[in-house]
């Protein structure tokens, strides 16, 4: 079953010259299709176009041209029904620093009307999950970039989202939390979470992904099976060799 699908999706914006009408296409005719139950790994370089494929896809920003579906129905930005399915870790991490970790966490439960009595069960098993049980009680403002993220990623799951979008999870994380947050990944998956991700730490995707694509200057350059791939050349060599084929 194909949870999500794009379809020619292409975003223009207007180069910020005051002399010029140009546009840039930020993303540029790109179709994907991800199955159920996968964790399909999104790759390119700086500037590629990721984030605005990932906030397309999320409703965030509504695209020049091209379709979004999901859950095999068309998208769109007012479609609050289908957000409610979703969750999402942005690439910046914007978290209210005037909250307790507690206190963040409590605002969102209220936000998907989730009953009083399971905030502490919750709030214990999230923290768990994402490598920061020790800071429930800290102020937001006081953690560090990497228990931010962590935190954010609890966000992202307070919904039990049947589709996950993380734009590049793992920055800012020590190897001993990137082993965590994987097995908490693979898990999900294992529950039949759909989950798509855009990452640099090819390694890390070349561990946990089913399938990846590759893309530059908004363009789709490769799409594959991950195990076939790295049965020949790793992921970082393959996305190496495609990005420099396209110089």
């Amino acid at each position: 079953m194909i949870i999500l699908e794009a379809n020619n999706l292409t975003k223009q914006f207007r180069q910020h010259n005051i002399f010029s009408r140009n546009k840039l296409n930020a993303v540029d005719g790109l179709s994907l299709k991800v199955n159920k139950g996968e964790i399909f790994a999104f790759l390119g370089p700086n500037g590629a176009g990721k984030t605005t494929t990932i906030k397309m896809l999320i409703g965030v920003l509504r695209p020049s041209l091209g379709q979004v579906r999901l859950f095999g129905k068309d998208f769109t930005y007012k479609d609050v029904a289908i957000k409610k399915r979703i969750g999402y870790l942005s690439e910046t991490t914007h978290l209210a620093d005037y909250y307790r970790v507690h206190e963040l966490l409590d605002f969102y439960y209220e936000i998907f009307r989730i009953p009083k009595s399971k905030h502490n069960s919750m709030t214990e098993r999230l923290l768990d999950e994402v490598g920061i049980p020790q800071q429930r009680r800290e102020w937001i403002k006081n953690l560090s970039m990497g228990q931010k993220r962590c935190l954010g990623m609890a966000v992202a799951l307070i919904n039990e989202p049947e589709l996950l979008l993380l734009d590049e999870p793992t920055v800012y994380l020590d190897p001993v939390v990137i082993d965590k947050v994987r097995k908490l990944l693979l898990k999900l998956k294992n529950q039949g979470v759909t989950i798509f991700m855009s990452s640099h730490i090819l390694s890390e995707a070349e561990k946990i992904s089913d399938r990846f694509a590759i893309i530059k200057n908004g363009r789709l350059l490769e799409e594959g099976l991950t195990l076939e791939t790295t049965k020949r050349i790793s992921l970082e060599e393959e996305f190496l060799k495609k990005v420099r084929e396209n110089a």
